[in-house]
């Protein structure tokens, strides 16, 4: 809704400041503010935001160009915006995630209609083969120029010394680019190309030795025996994993020798790693072993402690609650001790959680709380899940636990209309899939009400 009246100084300097905060989170809370206050300048915030992906883990989470564009696309200074970001792009020397972000506000400026993107993009695309320059836009070049840009790509890879090569093997890019487009033969085309291009045929050679991704049929993990756990505790590497699904096939006789084995072994590293095993399953005999290493210090090279707490969290008692209680106050951020009250959560300790995601001073510490808070609001769907989980929510950056933060709220019933509004603006895809399948829920409910009249 537009908001006539213009606000003043401070309240500017306020929304400003929110639209800000929602562009680090990744959150749609910045386009309902466009929306609401058309006549204001988000200028600066966009560009600081484009020019840098902001995710929790940018790697993992890909780039916000198609979250960014769309805000931009409705920005009062549009051109401005982008003339500085198609600014940023050329010049920018490094930084991977960045690169790829602008790359990809580029195509999009370009497919707007504005010529000088295409002319900025391939200028750093060209620097990319020069000296101090990351690589970048081997997937938007292809999007731009079609064949054409596959055959820039290979052209620029294949004049390289032989020994690089390898650096720059982009197959899955080709095969989506077929995927995208049925109607050419790509590889054919590439053939012809490289015929009479030596550098394409350099290119083509290398792409041609790889074989297509193919997506493996998922098959039904078998259950681990008590040679394969005894084999996993022996490898030289510092950190061991245990697949769930395997695990919870075992039958209980061999989890109880597991948890024997455990026991009886004096070796305390080897004794940590058993650990890890019993939080994909529950310990089979009295937590107490667990709870006494639990209660020890943390040590981050053996993950004891950590390992412990986490086999803890199938386990209920006063003594176990006791300890997360104490950690909870002499932690500042008790992270690892909040899955001791996954099975020992009691009304009232919402309080609690709010409390201890405030004290978290920037995102990346807010981040180590969330696997906490979301075990226990999975093992526990009460009402007065709404304040941690929303408190979470306004205060990560992690696209991907966003979408598990709001399944949660949905499932607990406590999902406001505020958050569900700016869903299908948000950063995550998946979260703006899941804000499409709760609205039809709820549509199903309101139907089926009306039926019942």
């Amino acid at each position: 809704m537009v908001k006539n009246n213009y606000p003043d100084l401070s309240e500017i300097a306020e929304l400003q400041k929110l639209f800000l905060h929602s562009l680090n989170l990744g959150t749609g809370r910045a386009m309902l503010l466009m929306k609401g206050y058309p006549q204001l300048d988000f200028s600066k915030e966009l560009i600081a935001a484009s020019a840098r992906n902001l995710a929790n883990d940018a790697p993992s989470e890909g780039s916000r160009a198609d979250y960014l564009y769309l805000l931009i696309r409705r920005a009062k200074n549009r051109a401005l915006i982008e003339k500085a970001l198609l600014q940023r792009l050329k010049n920018k020397k490094s930084g991977a995630c960045n690169l790829d972000q602008l790359c990809g506000l580029a195509l999009y400026f370009y497919r707007d209609g504005n010529l000088h993107a295409r002319e900025i993009f391939l200028e750093r695309f060209d620097k990319s083969f020069h000296d101090d320059y990351e690589f970048c836009g081997e997937e938007q070049i292809l999007k731009m120029d079609g064949l054409q840009g596959l055959f820039k790509l290979a052209d620029k890879i294949g004049r390289l010394p032989e020994d690089e090569w390898p650096w720059y093997e982009y197959r899955w890019n080709i095969d989506d680019f077929q995927k995208a487009n049925p109607e050419l033969d790509v590889f054919a085309e590439f053939e012809n190309v490289a015929k009479e291009n030596p550098y394409i045929h350099n290119y083509f050679k290398l792409i041609s030795s790889i074989a297509p991704f193919k997506r493996i049929r998922r098959k039904i993990p078998s259950a681990y025996t008590v040679k394969d756990i005894e084999e996993l505790i022996n490898r030289p590497s510092k950190r061991v994993g245990f697949n769930r699904d395997r695990t919870l096939r075992m039958p209980q006789h061999e989890i109880i020798a597991v948890a024997r084995n455990f026991l009886d072994e004096k070796d305390k590293l080897r004794k940590f790693r058993y650990l890890r095993f019993f939080y994909a399953t529950r310990f089979p005999f009295d937590y107490a072993p667990l709870l006494k290493i639990a209660s020890g210090k943390k040590n981050h090279q053996t993950m004891a402690v950590n390992n412990a707490v986490l086999a803890l969290s199938h386990f209920s008692g006063a003594d176990i609650r006791a300890l997360a209680l104490k950690k909870m106050q002499e932690e500042r951020i008790p992270c690892e001790y909040l899955h001791l009250l996954v099975s020992n959560y009691q009304a009232g300790d919402a309080e609690m959680l709010v409390e201890i995601i405030g004290r978290a001073k920037n995102f990346d510490e807010v981040h180590l709380l969330v696997q906490g808070i979301i075990a226990i609001f999975k093992a526990n769907p009460v009402a007065d899940s709404k304040a941690p989980l929303e408190a979470m929510y306004y205060n990560m950056n992690c696209g991907m636990h966003r979408r598990d933060l709001v399944e949660l709220l949905n499932d607990n019933k406590v999902l406001s209309d505020e958050i569900l509004e700016e869903l299908p603006y948000d950063s995550d895809e998946d979260v703006r899939k899941l804000s499409r399948k709760i609205k039809r829920q709820r549509s199903a409910v309101v139907m089926n009400q009306d039926k019942t009249v």
